[in-house]
């Protein structure tokens, strides 16, 4: 428990106090990019000789993104190994995990799946590891279980205003930690020693509370319920809670520097390398290492329309689930189009696992508009020199501009590592940019007045010289994208880009084919309207068909081809199918098993309706405007499709009887004669004299069905409760032809 031991020595207590301060102090004088103990190496003039290399672990980790770091660590620690015994080098190679967290305003980094984030902890604490010496670098704050893989890494280095902690925030959401999750964390601690176990602990259970004590051999972290043992046998020169109860426990940089557990200050690259004395370059991701790529190529040129849109997001989809890609390249040249689909392709791209897929934009000639939306949304962007990324003018309404503005700025920004501003200059021309630099690190970003002015930037960003302003062309060549840090490399052609990846060929490029045509077609709102009138006609002729069975084929192959569509097409899913079942069973429950009530055919109607309508929805509940005019676009393709099954009903009620080939299919109406005769029957028709008259139920009531009486098959109700076939009954009133029947006394007893 005493993990954070400076021995001073008896007689310099009050030294070992001043000599605390004045660390703490000298850390927070010195450049956010370099400072460290006096014992750091000085300068880095001097290339060192030690085999380096840079991952970057993308936060949060899901899905399979543990078994992906893991293969990608394996690769480049043999590479390591490899140069290290190449070069005969005594020490350990360095292998840095550059933690880069998804930008979320709440808490960044959050997220983490616990298994995934334990499994690549463990993997980073055992034998396979130890011949690299592991550093974890945090530029930015980092919360949730990923707090974990940091932990497991033999260093630590923090940007002084990055935050570390609140790992248990998923579970304290839940409203208990878990002992497993508690116990996971102190057996990293432990193994690692990297950060003081009671930190560790304190970091993931708010239950406990943490004590900093000093003593004649230094100052410990206690949790409070080991401070007796702790106390035992040690004299305590002053103590104080450190963490109380009810808090997780979170730290920046210069409290870890502090505390002991971070090595050193650094929020960018650069002074990284300095305080390593490493050259510059060596601290760049090496793509050839990364993994063994599964690559594949989409793409997109000219107008990007939202067919384009659909068939590349379908692609893409193929791609990583059927084929097992892990690295996705598309090829941009186009000016943009529909913004809407735009920002859906946009956000489909960003929310891809970067530990487990990697996403390249290559643009060759120009990205402009929305295209330019897709292309930052990708992990990187490699572009021509003289390539353009450049803002474009939209051509869609205001209302669907501010509706895909309020997209980018809460959902895209923050699955990239790009401003909103920026986003929304490269479709709006109406906002005007600077450039800004962070006051502590000196890192340069691009946003507008209004983004720097949020509180959580204000007085961080000081504004620099204007990049565009109102009304003018945002444009990027390739240089300058690549010093203002949007671009990752400039490449003068396509082979330079397979060399960067280590790519023996050229990647299969993915093109849509009949299959996916089809799906496209079918999943169109015109194709989807003659789906639904087919799908409900054949329905409605077969229940004028006297049991020849081909309207129920034709409607059910049209609705399963509707649902099949729109699946694929990705807006319905298992819930609009089981709302339709359910609407229907609930129908046809109401006309042969419950007739009478109503609850039934109107509540199961309002679930069919429910399930055509959400079938073409990308969402449950609208949001924006944008959402309203989908959801008015789906009801009304639903309410056209009700209005051509009507029209088809009266025609075929009229036509169809005299169709020459469908004479013999349709129920044809009885002759005039006929009907009058019926007509006089049904109203002359009188059961009085069958009162008290007993016989047998046929069929079962619930309420109404039939029953045999005085030899006569009548249709009857049941009086009090619902009777199953064969039950001796009674006549016990009746109107007209409303017969009403009660279980015959006998029966009972």
């Amino acid at each position: 428990m005493d993990c954070c031991r400076r021995k001073y020595g008896s007689i310099g207590k009050s030294l070992a106090s001043v000599f605390l301060a004045l660390a703490g102090s000298v850390c927070t004088a010195l450049p956010a990019d370099a400072a460290s103990d006096p014992k750091a190496p000085a300068g880095a003039a001097k290339k060192a000789s030690v085999p380096v290399a840079l991952v970057r672990v993308h936060l949060p980790l899901t899905g399979n993104a543990d078994q992906a770091l893991q293969a990608s660590l394996r690769r480049i620690r043999d590479s390591l190994l490899a140069a290290a015994r190449a070069e005969d080098v005594p020490t350990r190679p360095l292998l840095v995990l550059e933690f880069a967290p998804q930008a979320t305003p709440e808490e960044p980094g959050a997220g983490s799946q616990f298994e995934r984030a334990l499994s690549l902890s463990r993997f980073l604490c055992s034998r396979q590891m130890a011949s690299v010496k592991t550093l974890a670098f945090l530029p930015k704050s980092v919360h949730g279980h990923g707090v974990l893989l940091a932990m497991a890494c033999e260093e630590i280095v923090m940007a002084p205003d990055a935050l570390l902690g609140k790992a248990g925030l998923e579970e304290a959401d839940e409203g208990t930690i878990r002992q497993t999750v508690v116990a996971a964390y102190r057996e990293i601690a432990e193994v690692r020693r990297t950060i003081p176990v009671a930190l560790a602990v304190g970091m993931v259970d708010p239950e406990t509370e943490i004590i900093q004590i000093e003593t004649e051999e230094g100052i410990s972290f206690v949790l409070s319920s080991d401070r007796e043992e702790f106390a035992r046998g040690r004299e305590i020169v002053e103590e104080k809670t450190l963490v109380p109860r009810g808090t997780m426990a979170e730290f920046d940089g210069r409290e870890g520097r502090q505390f002991g557990f971070v090595k050193y200050l650094a929020a960018t690259r650069e002074g990284l390398a300095k305080a390593f004395a490493l050259p510059a370059e060596s601290l760049v991701e090496d793509e050839s290492l990364a993994t063994e790529w599964k690559p594949v190529m989409l793409e997109l040129e000219g107008e990007l329309t939202p067919r384009k849109a659909s068939q590349l997001e379908s692609l893409l989809g193929v791609a990583i689930e059927q084929s097992g890609v892990n690295w996705i390249g598309i090829r941009i040249d186009s000016a943009g189009g529909d913004l809407e689909a735009s920002v859906r392709l946009a956000s489909t791209l960003a929310r891809l696992d970067a530990n487990s897929v990697r996403t390249v934009a290559y643009v060759p000639v120009e990205a402009s508009g929305g295209a330019a939306l897709v292309a930052l949304a990708c992990d990187q962007l490699v572009m021509h020199s003289t390539a353009r990324l450049r803002s474009g003018p939209s051509t869609n309404r205001p209302a669907e501009i501010e509706a895909a503005k309020l997209a980018l700025r809460e959902a895209l920004a923050p699955q990239t590592v790009h401003s909103w501003s920026l986003l929304m200059a490269m479709v709006d021309q109406g906002v005007e940019l600077f450039q800004v630099q962070h006051k502590t690190t000196g890192a340069i970003r691009i946003m507008s007045g209004a983004e720097a002015a949020e509180p959580r930037h204000a007085g961080v960003w000081q504004r620099r010289k204007p990049v565009t302003k109102v009304g003018e062309v945002l444009e990027f060549t390739g240089p300058q994208a690549l010093e203002l840090g949007l671009a990752w490399q400039n490449v003068e052609s396509y082979d330079q880009l397979k060399r960067i990846y280590t790519l023996d060929k050229d990647p299969v490029v993915a093109k849509p084919n009949w299959a996916l045509e089809l799906i496209e077609a079918l999943a169109s709102p015109e194709f989807a309207i003659l789906l639904l009138m087919a799908g409900f006609a054949g329905i409605y002729i077969e229940l004028r068909t006297p049991g020849l069975g081909v309207g129920a084929f034709v409607g059910a192959v049209a609705l399963l081809l509707f649902f099949w569509s729109k699946y694929l097409h990705g807006t319905a899913g298992w819930l609009e199918v089981l709302l339709f079942v359910a609407g229907v069973s609930s129908i046809l429950l109401e006309i042969f098993v419950l007739p009478g009530f109503g609850i039934f055919g109107l509540g199961g109607g309002a679930l069919v309706i429910a399930s055509l309508v959400l079938a073409s929805l990308t969402f449950v509940q609208p949001h924006s405007p944008a959402d309203m005019e989908e959801l008015v676009r789906s009801m009304g393709m639903v309410a056209f499709a009700g209005v051509g099954v009507i029209v088809i009903a009266i025609a075929s009620s009229r036509y169809l009887p005299q169709a020459p080939l469908l004479r013999k299919m349709v129920l044809a109406p009885p002759p005039p004669e006929e009907r009058i005769l019926l007509d006089h029957r049904e109203a002359v028709a009188d059961y009085e004299h069958l009162i008290g008259a007993p016989g047998v139920t046929t069929t079962s009531l619930r309420p109404s069905g039939k029953a045999e009486i005085d030899h006569q098959l009548i249709d009857v109700i049941a009086e009090s409760e619902p009777l199953d076939p064969g039950t001796p009954i009674q006549v016990v009133d009746a109107h007209g032809n409303r017969v009403v029947v009660r279980r015959a006394k006998d029966a009972d007893s």
